[in-house]
């Protein structure tokens, strides 16, 4: 008996091994398993989070492309419209210089002056005839009469003229 209970001892052993080397092994698998859908879930997570990048870089890549055309077209535009409003402007300067031109015209000033000033061309009693080759001296009463026309100009002038005329014969005479 006691070698019969010794044989199933050992058989009881042997099946309580067996039994155990298979719940090992189970365990084993169900370890690897869990490690393989841990790392596939890595490789999912890898590769879905690649592909987020690469995509979020070429969204931004084409934003920055897209922003970029449109500041070149906003460029364009204001060019398109600069160069319009060149033409509009030098077609006005155009209109101005013929406006120039023809207000400009002997014509168009002597008719401006009889209408507009009251002009009217010299009578022959408004003549002044000069002779070129005396000497003329300015007197006081020229200078008085000038100033009675408001023209103090003129009498500074003539009076600067009378000084020069005076040092200029001051040098030229003989003592």
């Amino acid at each position: 008996m006691l070698a019969s209970r010794e044989v199933l001892h050992e058989e009881e052993i042997m099946a309580f091994n067996k039994d155990q080397s298979a719940k090992i092994v189970a365990i084993r698998k169900k370890r690897l398993e869990r490690e393989n859908a841990k790392h596939i879930m890595r490789e999912r997570l890898k590769t879905t989070l690649i592909t987020v990048v690469l995509l979020a870089v070429f969204s931004s890549m084409f934003a920055v492309l897209i922003y970029k055309n449109s500041l070149v077209n906003e460029k364009k535009y204001e060019i398109f419209t600069m160069k319009t409003e060149i033409k509009s402007l030098n077609t006005q300067i155009e209109e101005l210089q013929t406006a120039v031109e023809n207000s400009t015209d002997i014509k168009t000033v002597e008719k401006m002056a009889k209408e507009q000033l009251n002009m009217q061309y010299p009578t022959s009693n408004q003549y002044v005839y000069i002779d070129a080759t005396a000497m003329f001296a300015v007197s006081e009463t020229t200078l008085v009469a000038l100033a009675e026309r408001d023209n103090p100009k003129a009498v500074e002038l003539i009076q600067k003229e009378s000084k020069m005329n005076d040092m200029i014969a001051a040098l030229f005479r003989t003592n």
